[in-house]
């Protein structure tokens, strides 16, 4: 027989801060299992009923989700595309790194998201989107059609004979993804990247989707065809880190000018859901245009919570626990109660978020005390380890970006040069420029900063060797004009031959001192991305670390005192070029598994030594049970962990946290 009380200091806090950060809805898989439905239904039903007048007359429809930050705005994004996928392919659209790629953005982000397969499902929505298509749907048609790229084409062309861009090249590329073989190419070319010329040859068209105006018709293109299968609702979050105008002020006007111009051009089969922080809305709304405000159809709130649904989402985070309690425990949120949330909460209305924070501290004593506090006026704040806490959060968001993070050309180049900025800022650099390149068509590949040095950087992954011989011809006017005492080429992508002029001007720039050409690796980028969707967290106030919610400057400051960029090649060849103090890079896995053991014990007091193990494979997975009791054992005799009672059972062995070894 195993208590309640028993297996909640055995296990992992159930109300953990690092299961709190929504996010994107395609990356971050939400556990449906913890669903309350009756929380914000009436929003829920608001778009439902959007969707289905979109369904009835193809017209686009734009929603604006307003919301406190911890109103369960991200969360409720989710819910919708796991409730109404079957009616419309759903597009997650987050913060884009520069307003005048806003529409290269766009696209990219949304053809990402019809690339994904959704649970359940065996293909991604675009290629279940597109066998939804009338023509594809005739008896034999589809058959004939997908033996032979012409007449595809033909037949598409004639089912949609005007209103479309390139239709030649667009249907001839949605044949290819019908193809295997050539489906991720085909992709990259829908999405907007700047291909070279054999991928071109192979997808037998003439050039790429590479300005902004060809990315706008692009995706009226998905609108068009989306008259005879199913619409597409874009989601846009985290509006919280998007760039700044001259002013300090968010740059909303550039996401309601796309807004507006997708109405006025007529764009049909979308629903545009833009999720908000009701206090930046109200800031910042008077910086955009009221005619752009009006294209707005219908503003949605998310309310407070009762304490009805708080309880039951204290409820659904037990239930794996209240399922092999024995005996069963008397009430569906023991061993907590209902009157902490009556005397925290007395006017009977809560933020999701908070009433979860209030949890997660309500357990953090119970773990750590072996009883409740008392119903007092104020919760008796747990002995936290703000770094520690800081770094589970960070170990798990890693292990999460190197599973999504496949290549590198899943980011843009100024998608990849925002998140580097992100991560100098985090590292102490200031007054960082953005765009210094001398090319309005590439300026935002580019960035630079005073440091000992003035130093350039230019990240430039686009294959396309003609756009990368312009990039070049860029770097040559620093280099001749001496702005610059030294300048980055951050590029994996391939430089051409030695007769091609673009590598001819880069190795009369590169080759030598002083400037440096840096190929990244992928874990690089698995750390710059990481960081960027905690700064996107921090920025709308949704990141949790023991119990509070830092902003930017905050979270650069435990950035900073953790070293979590320590392991990061690329920033390191930068230090050490420089001449700064390399940082310690993280040791083997044994080292890393030890440290996570240290934090996971600092945060909770009290773990089952099996829960431990479990924890610890499921984030350094190449460690056996052996390896792991081995590191555990040795923590044990330096007197940083406890052993309670180990002649016990396996299953039954306690751990306890000793606080004055810190590590």
């Amino acid at each position: 027989m195993t208590s309640i009380e028993q297996l909640v200091r055995q296990h992992l806090n159930p109300f953990d801060p690092t299961t709190f950060k929504p996010g994107n809805f395609w990356k971050e898989i939400q556990d449906e299992t913890q669903e309350v439905s009756s929380i914000h239904q009436e929003i829920v039903d608001g778009v439902e009923q959007a969707l289905d007048n979109v369904n009835r007359d193809r017209q686009t429809r734009t929603l604006m989700l307003l919301g406190d930050s911890g109103s369960g705005k991200s969360y409720l994004l989710g819910r919708l595309k796991r409730n109404f996928n079957d009616k419309a392919c759903f597009a997650y659209v987050g913060p884009w790194p520069d307003s005048q790629f806003i529409w290269r953005h766009v696209l990219r982000q949304t053809v990402d998201s019809l690339i994904e397969v959704p649970e359940g499902q065996s293909e991604p929505q675009l290629i279940r989107w597109l066998r939804g298509l009338d023509i594809l749907k005739r008896p034999g048609m589809a058959t004939r059609l997908l033996g032979e790229r012409g007449a595809f084409v033909r037949d598409m062309r004639m089912s949609f004979p005007s209103g479309l861009y390139r239709p030649k090249d667009f249907f001839g590329v949605l044949y290819e993804l019908l193809n295997p073989e050539n489906r991720i190419v085909a992709y990259d070319w829908l999405r907007g990247e700047d291909l070279d010329d054999e991928d071109l040859r192979l997808l037998k068209v003439r050039n790429a989707v590479n300005s902004e105006d060809a990315a706008q018709t692009m995706l009226g293109n998905f609108g068009t065809i989306a008259d005879s299968t199913q619409p597409i609702v874009i989601c846009f979050d985290n509006l919280d880190n998007i760039p700044k105008r001259s002013d300090g002020k968010p740059d909303l006007q550039a996401l309601f000018n796309v807004n507006t111009t997708i109405h006025n051009e007529k764009f049909k089969n979308f629903l545009i859901l833009i999720s908000i922080i009701t206090s930046n809305w109200q800031k910042n709304k008077d910086a955009v245009e009221p005619a752009d405000q009006y294209r707005i159809n219908e503003k949605l709130t998310l309310r407070s919570i009762s304490l009805d649904q708080a309880s039951s989402i204290w409820a659904s985070r037990l239930r794996p626990l209240h399922r092999r309690a024995d005996p069963v425990p008397a009430s569906s949120i023991a061993p907590l109660t209902r009157a902490w949330l009556e005397h925290e909460y007395p006017g009977g209305k809560v933020l999701p978020r908070k009433c979860l924070i209030l949890a997660e501290g309500l357990i953090s004593h119970f773990k750590k005390n072996g009883k409740m506090p008392p119903v007092q006026p104020v919760l008796p704040p747990p002995p936290v380890n703000m770094r520690a806490s800081f770094e589970l959060a960070w170990q798990k968001e890693f292990k999460e970006t190197s599973k999504q993070v496949s290549r590198l050309a899943q980011f843009s180049s100024p998608e990849l040069v925002r998140r580097l900025q992100e991560a100098l800022e985090a590292l102490g650099v200031t007054n960082i420029q953005h765009a210094i390149l001398p090319s309005p068509s590439y300026k935002s590949y580019s960035l630079g900063y005073q440091s000992t040095k003035r130093i350039g950087i230019v990240w430039m992954e686009d294959s396309n060797l003609s756009s990368f011989c312009n990039v070049m011809k860029a770097c040559q006017k620093i280099t001749q004009q001496g702005t610059r005492d030294r300048l980055y080429l951050i590029r994996a992508s391939k430089l051409g031959s030695t007769s091609n002029k673009g590598h001819r001007i880069f190795s009369g720039i590169f080759d030598g001192s002083p400037h440096t050409h840096i190929k990244p690796d992928m874990e690089s980028v698995y750390y710059l991305e990481t960081y960027h969707r905690l700064v996107n967290a921090a920025a709308g106030g949704e990141l949790v670390i023991a119990s509070q919610t830092p902003d930017i400057a905050q979270l650069q400051v435990l950035a900073r005192q953790s070293g979590v960029l320590a392991g990061c090649k690329l920033l390191q060849q930068m230090s050490s070029e420089e001449g700064d103090p390399s940082p310690t890079p993280p040791g083997d896995d044994m080292e890393t598994a030890q440290r996570y053991i240290l934090n996971l014990m600092s945060t909770h007091s009290w773990m089952g030594l099996q829960a431990v193990v479990a924890s610890t494979q499921e984030q350094v997975p190449t460690l056996s049970v052996e390896s792991v009791d081995k590191i555990i054992q040795s923590l044990c005799k330096t007197n940083r962990l406890n052993q309670i009672d180990p002649n016990a059972g396996r299953e039954n062995q306690i751990l306890c946290w000793v606080p004055n070894q810190a590590a």
